[in-house]
């Protein structure tokens, strides 16, 4: 394969420049530099292109950075200073050599990222690969809501239509009303299951009927969205398993999850997946596999077991039979960081939420270890319910946020606006709200005094000189405040007054007055 060639053809959708062009001139002058490694971060992928290439064409090593955190000690490649570099009275004829390497960084999900080195000939070869396995050519054209920056982007948004001579969008689409922005008929969507649940959810979601192909990777695509995007759309969905350190290993069409047909795989004595193939010499992961022919079964990641009283747990099948519940949106079990008991991170689905609303935690810690207790007894001895997990743009929770997550107080997010005088403030209440686990644990609501605290606080920001003297006059609760309604307080002011009102959603639930004392 004629690699500069194919360079010398890709085209971006959104973007008129000759790519071939902008990759020689930047090459020529960054050579000028005289530099063996550059790191690169850059938002748009004809421009990353441009550089990337122009790298490799003249040996610098590229780093391409996940985030926008420099080391310090190299020299950066951003969008503020890519301009720099396109000197067009400089230019250069660019050759390609495919043992030349770079690096790019894993997602840091169980740990801190790191460096994993890919050579351009293992890319070309994966590329290849992919145009015959899958059936793209030509006529396709490809955008992304993923990172060019990352293994699964770089792959599938830069390298596989370069090869198979598609086109691509430069721009990276990650929410739901730029992507809606585009004709999506006939267009492959390079995406994560994160995105797909929120373009599912969208009152658009019609529109991604046209979409030819669907490729994600990052998580695991549930069966419940798949069927809800087989619903909206005759797309071919492809599920894509890999690594930074693996490239591609196996993908799902539908049915299950199997192999790609050059990539050799097998197990180690505590049964971690490993695998070899023309893109990846050979590599041991963590993830916790089942082999049969070409299917693969993937149960969770090695280092996700722990020893608990000499026995070992798999955190994975704890998650897993809370999820039977029903009563779960999320979860992550993990070690306690001061105990050394299991501690459970839960986000709560519409029935999760309904039964808090009715028992409260101890409804929902009661049901939970009644599914848990005939396998693994008392093991997890401490929830704690959250907002979100808070999980990274691939859909991956990261480990370090385990303990933040676990110590940390929810607090409250308000809109705020104004009208005639009124001052408005509104918010949506969370379950996850540490008052709600105190009054009262069997039926939890916001006490008076809390609405009280929330009304004084307000007033305060709007000058009321609320200080010792002041009388709370004419108070009515007039209805429960409970956990995920929908909580509004307005204020006025007049006559050395405070005037407050209290709605739950929509409904008044208090009123009163402060007399402002001096």
């Amino acid at each position: 394969m004629d690699f500069k060639k194919c360079l010398k053809a890709f085209k971006f959708v959104d973007i008129s420049k000759d790519l071939y062009e902008y990759a020689a001139t930047f090459g020529a002058n960054l050579k000028e530099k005289n530099l063996s490694e550059i790191e690169i971060y850059l938002s748009q992928s004809f421009e990353f292109c441009a550089a990337f290439f122009g790298a490799l064409a003249i040996g610098v090593k590229p780093i391409l950075l996940a985030k926008p955190i420099y080391s310090g000690d190299k020299f950066v490649i951003n969008d503020e200073n890519f301009g720099d570099f396109l000197d067009f009275s400089k230019s250069m004829e660019l050759k390609f050599d495919q043992n030349s390497t770079f690096f790019l960084q894993t997602s840091g999900s169980s740990g801190a990222s790191k460096n994993i080195q890919k050579s351009l000939g293992a890319m070309i070869d994966e590329g290849l690969f992919l145009k015959d396995e899958l059936g793209f050519g030509e006529g396709d054209k490809f955008f992304a809501s993923v990172s060019h920056q990352h293994m699964f982007g770089l792959t599938f948004k830069v390298f596989l239509p370069l090869i198979s001579g598609a086109k691509a969008v430069s721009k990276e689409l990650n929410y739901p009303e730029a992507i809606f922005e585009l004709d999506l008929t006939n267009l492959s969507f390079v995406t994560s299951p994160v995105l797909l649940q929120t373009l599912v959810s969208s009152p658009r979601a019609a529109e991604i009927s046209g979409l030819k192909n669907i490729i994600c990777a990052g998580s695991a695509l549930k069966s419940e969205l798949r069927a809800k995007i087989e619903s909206l759309s005759s797309a071919r969905i492809i599920e894509i398993y890999g690594s930074t350190e693996t490239g591609i290993v196996a993908r799902n069409l539908g049915d299950e999850l199997l192999l790609f047909s050059k990539v050799k795989a097998g197990l180690s004595e505590d049964e971690a997946l490993n695998v070899s193939s023309p893109w990846c010499e050979f590599f041991q992961t963590s993830d916790w596999a089942q082999i049969d022919g070409s299917r693969l079964t993937l149960k969770g990641r090695i280092d996700r077991i722990v020893k608990l009283n000499d026995k070992r747990v798999n955190l994975i099948s704890i998650e897993n039979k809370m999820f039977e519940s029903g009563l779960l949106k999320d979860c992550y079990c993990d070690t306690h960081p001061k105990f050394k008991r299991l501690a459970a991170l839960l986000e709560l689905s519409q029935e999760g939420v309904k039964l808090f609303r009715d028992s409260g935690k101890k409804g929902v810690v009661a049901r939970l270890n009644e599914l848990l207790r005939p396998e693994f007894k008392n093991s997890v001895r401490y929830f704690k319910i959250v907002s979100s997990l808070c999980k990274n743009a691939q859909g991956k929770f990261l480990k370090a946020n385990f303990k933040l997550l676990l110590e940390k107080n929810e607090e409250l997010s308000w809109d705020k606006s104004s009208e005639e005088g009124v001052y408005k403030f509104k918010t949506k209440l969370s379950p996850a709200l540490g008052i709600f686990m105190e009054h009262f644990p069997n039926l939890p609501l916001l006490p008076g005094f809390v609405q009280l605290d929330f009304v004084f606080k307000f007033a305060r920001e709007l000058g009321a000189e609320i200080g010792d003297q002041c009388v709370v006059e004419n108070l009515k609760f007039l209805k429960f405040v409970r956990p995920n309604d929908e909580l509004c307080i307005e204020i006025s002011q007049r006559d050395e007054k405070v005037y407050f009102e209290i709605f739950c959603n929509g409904a008044r639930s208090a009123i009163g007055r402060i007399k402002l004392g001096l």
